[in-house]
């Protein structure tokens, strides 16, 4: 129990931080936590999309950066990133509750901390504590921030600023860039991982302080 409690922890941490950034107006409970449960879902069918593709990639093996770019952005970038945006889309994007531009945050955190819940006790409870707490200031604020990046897509297209097409294809190239540094490893890729970390944080508080403007849809 120590390693799914340790799997899991994070998960709500961030999930609470992130809901004290509504203040004004919250999300009903109900529709946060079936949007959470929907991301712990779609876990089952990203790994066997995901198993799919490897097992296609291995019968037409290139070169090595090849594999690294594909597995990272295809595999792993697009399979999770637009399984997300379609829960959300289907989910949530065209409900009444979503009428703020901050929504948009909340609801699609809730997808990839569901998500990133599922993957992080399947990693902890395969690989031991050492991996838990790597993945706790790593994989799983990663996530958050995916999720960050796509609810301010969703919202802005709600806006008429951008199209809804841009909520899955950022996130995923975000998530694919991140896969690329992790699987890149050793002293080049920690470093990169953790520039790029750095950015990822940063452009989640910009883009959060931009969606907390007092306007509704």
């Amino acid at each position: 129990m120590t390693l799914v409690y340790s799997a899991i922890a994070p998960v709500f941490v961030l999930m609470i931080w992130i809901s004290s950034r509504d203040k004004l107006n919250p999300e009903p409970k109900r529709h946060v936590i079936r949007l959470f449960f929907l991301g712990m879902i779609i876990v089952a069918p990203a790994g066997w999309i995901e198993r799919l593709l490897l097992l296609t990639h291995v019968r037409y093996a290139g070169p090595a950066l090849f594999g690294t770019l594909f597995t990272a952005f295809f595999v792993a970038g697009i399979v999770e990133e637009f399984l997300k945006a379609a829960i959300f889309e289907r989910g949530i994007y065209r409900h009444r509750e979503f009428d703020e531009p901050i929504d948009g945050v909340i609801y699609g955190v809730a997808v990839s901390l569901g998500f990133a819940m599922v993957e992080n006790v399947l990693y902890v409870t395969s690989y031991g504590l050492q991996v838990a707490f790597l993945r706790s200031v790593t994989a799983i604020p990663a996530h958050m921030m995916f999720g960050i990046a796509m609810g301010y897509y969703f919202s802005r297209a709600k806006m008429g600023l951008s199209s809804i097409s841009t909520a899955y294809i950022v996130p995923a190239i975000l998530h694919g860039i991140y896969d690329s540094f992790a699987m890149v490893g050793g002293l080049a890729g920690d470093i990169g991982l953790a520039f790029y970390l750095a950015y990822l944080v940063w452009s989640s508080f910009v883009r959060i302080k931009w969606l907390k403007q007092p306007l509704h849809f």
